[in-house]
This record gives C-alpha cells, structure tokens and sequence, in this order.
C-alpha cells in the first residue's frame, strides 16, 4: 500500500478524533483544526500534516503570560503545523438595498443560476445561489445554498420565502422563487435547500463557468473555482481538508465538519468575501462540484468550503445535470482500516501527555 497515502488516511482520522479536544477546550484558543499543505518557514519536511488554526500566534513567553496552552509541536509521525487566521461566515447584511446593473450576480435573473444573489425575503442579506439539486425521494427541484443564507435562524424547519435576487441587492417580495425545506446545521455541516416555487426556473449553470458535470472528492493542490454574488469568479488551490472550524453565527458559536481551505492561485490577492456563502466550488479542470462556500478570512486570504458529497447526503439531494452526473466517492478502505489502528493507539499517547 503506498506510503504517502496510508499517512495522509491516518493524518485524516487523526484530525476526526483529536479535534474536538482541541475546538471545545478554550484554554488553547484554536478555531480550526485541519490535515493539509504546511505554511511554516522553517519546516524541513513540506508533506501534509496537521494543521492548528488560531486568532494569533503567539511566542511561548506569551502563551505563558496569557495562560493559553501551546498546541503539539509533534502528534504521532506528524509534526504540527500553526496557522493564524480568524473565519467568519460570508453572508452580507447591511440597511439599505441598491439597484445592482443588469447582468451583475446581484441583479434579478429571468432564468436563475448558480452564482447569483439570493436571500430569506424578510432579511436585508444577500449570498449566493449554488445551484440545482433534485430530492432524492420526491424529485422535487430545490435551490442548495448554506444554512445561513437560506435559514439563518437556529430553530427554522421550513417554509422560509426566498427570493432572488436577495434583499440586499433590491429583491422584493415579489422575488420570491423558493421556500426553505430543511437544513443540516444539526449535522454540523451549514448547508440548506429550499423547494422552488416554479415561478422561475433554475438551470445547471454556474454564471460566467458553465454546467456542473458532476461531483467529486477534494484533493490537497486541486486547482478549483467558483462564481459568488460578490466577488464573481475566482480560482484557488485547496491547501487543507477534512477540517473541523469553530465559528460565530451572531452569538451562536457552531463547529462545521468536513471543511476545506483554499487559498488564492498565485498572482491573485482574492479569493472570496462577504456575499459568496453558498457558491460551489468546482474542479477547475473538469467543473465537478468538490465543495460549498460558506466562510473566509481576508488576512491572510483564505476561503473555507464543505465537502460536496457529505452536503448532499446530509440534504438527501443529488445534482442535477444534463446527463447523468460522474460522483467519485473512491475512498481506499484498506488505507483506511490499516490508518485506524494507528490512530488510536497515537491519539491515546498524545492525550495522555
């Protein structure tokens, strides 16, 4: 069995397990916790490893002046790696809507797609329509976008109007083209769909990109894209996955599991902003969705996205697509039963330090 790809297996489960006593302990202050590409200046050994996300990164005089724990230098064959960053959601909420152009993400679409303005009708927000999806047991066609683009409120079930484009961008009640159905914030995994109405249609398109093919698994150095209400199309490179993030959703603090970081492509400062919550990132090479925006960091410029295939079966929702869509799910299980032993034997000698 390859090596490099028995260590990222037991790197991946690593993070599963450790994480948590990590994200729910405060004395450590880590907002993420994640197996990726490391950022460090003086690593000697540049292979994927564990990732710690904090606010700040501190000397070791200071995190004993603060009172704050140091995270591992070492877990296992791993040796860590600590990147400082703070992620919010990317929704955008502000007083008073505008009329954007027509033709812009944020203007009202005849014919809807993926990348354009969306939002619950009774909140001034805006984020971003991901695109077509069909219930797997009813047919019924629904929007897929994130929770808190078309839920945002921790009790909601259903029945929510949506109306596109979103309040912000100068959508009115007549705008309404869905209505929320169910979401999986309960799952860890800030994702929702919302039944259209059919007043408008919704088609296999991604504005500016062109028709999803499919879906597929994210790779560490996957060069992929996506098209956002608000910063339009734009291109990264996946640096870590299967992250679990701590985040604040006004004064709710939730953890979101089976997360990705991409970075911008080289020679881009932008990757995503405020706005872009629910765009779905695609494999560059083959437009296959790998992942569900829903958060990011301006310094250093980073997005956060949720693995596609986890948020389709927690939704219980399949793509729609022109002909039937190419789902690569390949996930090595002997990798994985041989990386499970390890695991718990390295995660009980590092907890028990």
């Amino acid at each position: 069995m390859d090596d490099e790809r028995l260590r990222a297996a037991r790197a991946r489960l690593m993070v599963r397990r450790l994480a948590p006593a990590f994200l729910y302990n405060p004395a450590y202050r880590v907002n993420m916790v994640d197996f990726g590409i490391p950022i460090r200046a003086e690593a000697a050994d540049e292979r994927p490893t564990i990732r710690f996300h904090v606010p700040r990164k501190l000397s070791r005089a200071q995190l004993e002046r603060t009172g704050i724990e140091a995270v591992p230098r070492q877990i296992g064959e791993f040796v860590t790696d600590v990147i400082e960053d703070a992620y919010v959601p990317h929704v955008w909420s502000w007083w008073r809507p505008w009329q954007p152009p027509v033709g812009s993400p944020r203007s009202r679409f005849a014919t809807m797609r993926g990348g354009i303005s969306v939002s619950v009708a009774r909140d001034f927000r805006a984020g971003t329509l991901g695109g077509l999806v069909r219930d797997r047991t009813t047919g019924d066609l629904m929007i897929l976008s994130n929770w808190h683009v078309l839920a945002a409120e921790r009790w909601v079930a259903a029945g929510l109007p949506i109306c596109q484009p979103g309040r912000l961008d100068g959508g009115m009640p007549y705008d309404v083209v869905a209505t929320t159905t169910r979401h999986a914030m309960r799952q860890n995994i800030d994702a929702a769909v919302a039944t259209l109405t059919g007043d408008r249609p919704l088609i296999n398109d991604q504005l500016n990109i062109g028709p999803i093919t499919g879906v597929a698994l994210p790779r560490l150095g996957m060069r992929v894209t996506k098209s956002g209400r608000t910063t339009g199309v734009t291109e990264g490179i996946i640096t870590g996955v299967e992250g679990q993030a701590r985040l604040w959703y006004g004064s709710m603090q939730r953890t979101i599991q089976h997360v990705m970081t991409i970075v911008p492509v080289p020679g881009k400062r932008e990757v995503s902003a405020g706005g872009d919550s629910g765009s779905w990132w695609l494999d560059a090479e083959t437009h296959a969705a790998v992942g569900l925006h829903f958060a990011g960091s301006d310094d250093p410029e980073q997005a956060l996205a949720i693995e596609m295939v986890v948020v389709l079966d927690a939704l219980d929702v399949e793509l729609v697509t022109e002909r039937p869509p190419v789902v690569d799910r390949r996930r090595p299980e002997a990798v994985v039963r041989e990386a499970w032993r390890t695991v718990e034997r390295e995660m009980a000698e590092t907890l028990a330090r």
